[in-house]
């Protein structure tokens, strides 16, 4: 009797401690991750005037590619910054309709039904003040000429960007050149350009690509490159034309967001010959005893919230029949790691079951060899173990953000998704104007699939430092006030992934990036992926009516969230006093300041000086 009694209680207290061991460090996780928001109350402005600052956009009447390119891409960067504009054909623009905008903007290469009088009015508009922003190079452009261009001696393909002036902070520093240089083409009109003209961008062999000119008492700020109609140089677009301005308020969200893939995730077992080689540590330690502390110590000293996309298994099975139990480790390392990760006020979405992208065989592209999935059984029943295992590692967590293994992600898989993971809101790829097939690059929006998810991509990734990297974390600052990083544990295993440095060296260069966005950026708000879409959403049916004269700005806001954050770039002028909100200069040059507003009331009143 005593000996059963002793193995039952052996058996209880076993039980008691493995229920202690889960659920009370559930108990402690769970709170940190509770998703739970106050409502969003919107208001409106009362009494709005007639009269608000608006934009004029010329296009032609026939469409050419170019055209469409580029007034898409205007269209969606005034959607977003939620700028008030007018679009005219030219040759429906009449005489005496140009004089009360802030500025004419020309995104065409067609001006054969451009009126010689129209022409005319438009050039003395510019030399009273007026602002005009060419977008498109043409060597046929009646405008050439008010814009200091001299001569045309046919076009060339030019490749690079160094910027002579800092027309949003930090780009002025960035230097794509060298082999680089490639990644960045325009097809450019090899010009001569009269001694008043000022250089603003130019390829890395010194041809010009931005440039603006003084005439009268207005200016000419004219792009002599075509990379405009491309939608990953909509940063450059809207600041180009932002500095081109006078006056330019411009929504952003203000947001600051670090996301590490594969994370929590198994530990690879073993010694890895870098690590070791550098730490004489195996793998496992390496990433519990040294990179982990040092990730926490870079997220405190440098303001940032990690989100962590968890992945179950670094299996290839594509076959759910085949699916294997996590090792004791495995779970523990899970457990340990997702807990810290929350107790930084972190978050947790999901990666999935394994690296195994979701898609049936056609969906995906093959050239990176992964496996397809067998059924869409088979996928259903990976993201059925990954949820089910979020619940019961930290108690009951239900993920709302879900990034593809390697950005990849087939139509059939977002069904899936979809369908089994019923809090899921947000798909996170990549930010590009390119479409690879089975590659999840979006624009930010509702995606066009499966409308009820939100894409919302990531601009940057990447331990190693690089100038072509730090462009794209400017351009996702300069159009969204969004940075967006991730990062891969594991890419300091592999040579060339890590572009062989070792983690000391890393470690600075991923600091860097943080550093620099904080001594240029400090107003950016650290979030989780999730809290940065929520911020992004509630804009969307933000309206925005900015009047102004000689001393004053007045700002209107219509389905007002209670509070919105806003680029105000001014020429000329500066602030004096804001009523209903907030002011904090960003940048300040000869040029222009570019000030951030936070605006706390649904009417604000700038006096300026």
């Amino acid at each position: 009797m005593k000996t059963k009694y002793l193995v039952w209680l052996m058996l209880v207290l076993g039980l008691s401690l493995q229920f202690f061991r889960i659920n009370k460090l559930n108990e402690i996780v769970d709170v940190k991750q509770g998703y739970k928001y106050k409502k969003i109350i919107y208001s409106d402005s009362k009494n709005i005037p007639d009269g608000e600052l608006k934009h004029l956009v010329l296009i032609s009447h026939i469409n050419s590619d170019s055209q469409k390119q580029i007034y898409t891409n205007i269209k969606e960067i005034f959607g977003y910054a939620k700028i008030s504009y007018d679009v005219k054909y030219l040759n429906k623009l009449k005489k005496g309709e140009i004089y009360n905008y802030e500025s004419i903007i020309v995104a065409t290469n067609n001006y054969k039904f451009l009126k010689k009088s129209v022409y005319k009015e438009i050039e003395d508009y510019v030399k009273t003040g007026g602002n005009l922003i060419v977008l498109i190079n043409s060597y046929f452009n009646p405008f050439n000429k008010i814009a200091g261009i001299k001569k045309v001696n046919g076009f060339s393909e030019g490749f690079g960007l160094k910027f002579r002036k800092n027309i949003f902070p930090g780009i002025e520093e960035i230097k794509i050149i060298g082999e680089d240089a490639e990644s960045i083409s325009n097809s450019l009109m090899d010009i001569k350009l009269k001694n008043d003209v000022e250089i603003i961008g130019e390829t890395s062999e010194g041809y010009p690509i931005m440039f603006e000119r003084k005439v009268g008492r207005g200016r000419v700020v004219y792009s002599n490159a075509t990379f405009f109609g491309d939608r990953s140089i909509n940063g450059i677009l809207i600041q180009l034309i932002s500095y081109g301005n006078n006056v330019f308020l411009q929504n952003i969200v203000n947001t600051k967001i670090v996301d590490i893939d594969d994370f929590p995730a198994p530990l690879p077992h073993g010694k890895n010959k870098l690590i070791y080689s550098w730490h004489k540590i195996n793998t496992r330690n390496f990433f519990r005893e040294i990179w982990w502390p040092d990730m926490k110590k870079i997220a405190i000293d440098e303001k940032i919230i990690y989100t962590g996309y968890i992945i179950e298994s670094y299996g290839d099975t594509t076959d759910a029949k085949k699916f294997i139990k996590a090792d004791e480790n495995d779970i523990q390392d899970k457990i340990y790691f997702g807990r810290e990760l929350l107790a930084l006020n972190g978050e947790i979405g999901i990666h999935g079951y394994n690296h195994q992208p979701l898609g049936l065989k056609g969906e995906l592209n093959d050239d990176y060899n992964y496996k397809n999935w067998k059924t869409k059984e088979d996928m259903a029943a990976s993201i059925i173990n990954v949820r089910e295992s979020l619940k019961e590692m930290y108690g009951g967590l239900e993920a709302k953000v879900y990034v593809p293994p390697s950005n990849m992600l087939g139509l059939t898989g977002k069904k899936v998704l979809r369908k089994n993971l019923p809090t899921l809101e947000v798909l996170s790829g990549l930010y590009s104007s390119g479409k690879e097939k089975g590659v999840l690059m979006t624009n930010i929006g509702w995606d066009l699939d499966e409308p009820s998810f939100y894409d919302f991509p990531r601009f940057s990734f990447g331990y190693a430092y690089s100038d072509i990297m730090m462009l794209n974390v400017y351009k996702g600052i300069a159009l969204y006030g969004i940075y967006h990083h991730f990062i891969h544990p594991d890419d300091i295993l592999d040579k060339e992934r890590g572009k062989g440095k070792n983690w000391e060296e890393l470690k600075i260069e991923l600091s860097l990036y943080f550093k620099n966005i904080n001594d240029k950026f400090g107003f950016l708000r650290p979030q989780t992926a999730y809290d940065g879409f929520r911020e992004t959403v509630k804009l969307e049916k933000l309206k925005v009516h900015v009047f102004k004269n000689k001393e004053n700005i007045d700002v209107y806001f219509e389905n007002f969230p209670g509070k919105t954050y806003h680029y105000l770039r001014l020429r000329g002028k500066k602030i004096k006093k804001v009523i209903g909100g907030e002011i904090q200069i960003i940048s300040d040059d000869k040029n222009s300041t570019l000030y951030l507003l936070e605006a706390n009331k649904n009417k604000i009143s700038i006096t300026l000086k």
